[in-house]
């Protein structure tokens, strides 16, 4: 029993850390992401509010707003690995998630800015079919967080702007899967009962800082946002259970309860360097450094049972981020971006929760520009490849389910934004 619920816990935090290293969205102003979020070295529009908050102070004088919304289908697949599920392959069910972003800007004096963003960074989920062996590890998750995150910008220069901001964040989730007795070492055991945990974060706190430099051509951004520290306090773990033989004991063991524990999401650094090689091409290389080490274990304090301590070993990881921006004459505007995404997952903790590999993101995208107003759209393609949990012959999972994970995401994004003068 203690081995369950610890395992059961796990899952949950699991959901969380994966989808915030494996999957971290930063997709929220189609224009940025047409470039690949290379954007921390030159403003754009109000999204600027999220990417480098030192940029509000090069928009034009006046207030502006933004609004983006992305659609993210994403899709797994699992094959099994020797020697129990050998050749065997499944994949998850067709989902629609919609992150979305809200931003605005002020300027009160030629040297005062200040500006929001509400973002769902961590609005994610998977879910398997159901007839997934795995499903007793993860069948369905879905996980949302709302970070509220008001700056404010000095302009110290023409050319030289720095900034600092507070980071409110709020989230929920929900974690499904099926729990089995009797499973052993060769043995999968026997399906008793269908869990669920619902749980809402307490609102957790971080801060950003940032400066920029920007003239006519040459523009250098940097960015630092700290880490922010989840508590999930009093999440509800209940039981459904199933008709079989084994329902009696199931219910005797598996009793509803409550669990708490916290989780600390890496700080990261960010830089970027941009350059117009022409009056209607430029280009921004961005380097992104998070420091997922932090993430060394898990601690979880059970309503009944002993406090459980669960050892990880996350890594250090870094993106590359390429964007390129050519106007089509004075309305339009073409971008194109690649991103190289390492991931800090190491090869014990890849799941069916939310499978991460190394990345490589390929994107595109259209803006025009009328008056005050300004329309932008755009498409990203994820490739995440191939990641097995067998490594030299050994299977590497912690549950002992072992097999490669092929998965692939579509965005589409699309943004309207205003300048009030």
């Amino acid at each position: 029993m203690v081995r369950f619920l610890k395992s059961l816990l796990l899952s949950l935090m699991l959901v969380s850390i994966l989808t915030a290293g494996g999957f971290e969205l930063y997709e929220f102003g189609a224009a940025a992401s047409g470039m690949s979020g290379a954007v921390v070295a030159r403003p754009w529009d109000a999204s600027t509010v999220f990417y480098n908050p030192a940029g509000i102070a090069f928009l034009p004088d006046g207030s502006h707003i933004y609004g983006n919304l992305t659609l993210i289908s994403a899709t797994s697949k699992w094959t099994g690995a020797e020697p129990v599920f050998t050749g065997e392959e499944h994949t998850s069910k067709d989902q629609i998630h919609t992150p979305i972003g809200f931003f605005f800007s002020h300027q009160f004096s030629p040297s005062i800015y200040a500006g929001i963003s509400v973002t769902n960074p961590f609005g994610l989920g998977l879910a398997w079919q159901e007839d997934f062996p795995g499903r007793s590890i993860s069948f369905n998750t879905d996980l949302k967080s709302f970070y509220i995150s008001p700056v404010f910008t000095y302009k110290v220069s023409d050319a030289f702007s720095i900034s600092a901001g507070l980071d409110v964040v709020l989230g929920t989730v929900v974690l499904e899967r099926y729990v089995r007795l009797f499973n052993s070492e060769g043995s999968p055991g026997l399906e008793v009962a269908k869990s669920k945990i619902e749980g809402n974060s307490d609102p957790a706190f971080g801060f950003t800082a940032s400066m920029m430099y920007h003239d006519e051509r040459f523009g250098f951004g940097l960015l630092y946002r700290h880490s922010v520290k989840n508590k999930l306090t009093d999440a509800d773990a209940t039981f459904s259970f199933l008709d079989n033989y084994a329902t009696p004991l199931a219910m005797a063991n598996l009793k509803d309860q409550k669990v708490s524990s916290s989780i600390s999401f890496p700080g990261f650094i960010a830089g970027g360097l941009y350059y117009q090689f022409l009056d209607q091409l430029g280009a921004e290389f961005d380097f992104f450094w998070y420091n997922w080490s932090v993430f060394d274990q898990l601690v979880f304090d059970f309503e009944e049972l002993p406090q459980t301590v669960v050892e990880e070993n996350y890594e250090n990881s870094i993106q590359l981020r390429l964007g390129v921006h050519y106007d089509l004459g004075t309305d339009w505007q073409l971008r194109v971006g690649y991103i190289y995404d390492q991931t800090p997952q190491p090869i014990e903790s890849i799941s069916p929760l939310l499978p991460d590999n190394n990345r490589h993101d390929f994107s595109f995208g259209l803006g025009y520009k009328k008056n005050n107003w300004k329309f932008d759209a755009g498409y990203m393609l994820v490739d995440f490849g191939e990641r097995s949990t067998v490594e030299n012959g050994e299977g590497k999972n912690y549950d002992g389910f072992n097999g490669s994970y092929t998965s692939v995401a579509n965005l589409l994004f699309f943004a309207v934004g205003y300048h009030f003068e």
